[in-house]
């Protein structure tokens, strides 16, 4: 088969993380007295994108020391790590992938640091042969610089890559980098552009073996 390797993004799909990222904001938001802004899907945030900046906008927290927030933010979500269960079937795919010897690798906007601390707390630590968290040499999705990361430390070409990828900016980042991609929308990115995906699925346990195959005819 054309496939060697399984790319996995972290975020929506190996772990339910958006509710987790919202209420370490919502922690953040109460230290400066500041009432939550919640979207459309009930968050602080958008999935899939870089929004920090309309964060901090949307909640009149310009004239704070940034670096600050980052830091109480980031403290607080890696408190509420310890909450984390795995997405239904992440546990069943890994294996069967193993099983069948192709190499895996999470590619994630999130600082590595902290994807280390959830895939251990997921029980996954040592199931991947490559973990790319984000970093300022690697532009953040939809640009294709972690996925190319992660090919080159695999040693394989990027067409014998699959991605796994829940937004729209991370399936664009996946095509773009030459890599056949796989969605999972939920209930948080439902809305985005998958018109680029390979191929749609609604959870991982319609990815086999067979779906891996057809993307490479």
């Amino acid at each position: 088969m054309m496939t060697k390797a399984v790319i996995f993004d972290m975020d929506g799909v190996i772990v339910d993380s958006e509710p987790i990222e919202s209420l370490a904001w919502e922690k953040v938001l109460a230290e400066y007295k500041r009432k939550p802004v919640f979207n459309s899907s009930g968050l602080v945030h958008e999935v899939g994108e870089a929004s920090f900046s309309d964060i901090i906008e949307r909640h009149n927290l310009l004239g704070e020391d940034l670096e600050v927030i980052r830091v109480k933010k980031r403290g607080f979500f890696e408190d509420l790590i310890k909450n984390f269960l795995p997405i239904p079937g992440t546990k069943e795919l890994v294996k069967e992938l193993k099983k069948q010897k192709l190499k895996l690798a999470i590619a994630s906007s999130r600082n590595e640091r902290q994807v280390k601390l959830i895939i251990k707390q997921l029980g996954l630590e040592n199931k991947f042969n490559v973990v790319v968290g984000f970093s300022e040499k690697v532009r953040r999705k939809p640009f294709p610089d972690i996925f190319l990361k992660v090919s080159d430390d695999l040693g394989l070409k990027p067409s014998l890559c699959v991605v796994i990828e829940d937004s729209g900016a991370g399936v664009i980042a996946g095509k773009s980098a030459g890599m056949k991609v796989i969605a999972i929308p939920n209930k948080y990115t439902k809305h985005q552009d998958f018109a680029k995906a390979d191929k749609i699925v609604n959870s991982l346990s319609e990815i086999t073996m067979s779906v891996l195959e057809s993307l490479g005819q």
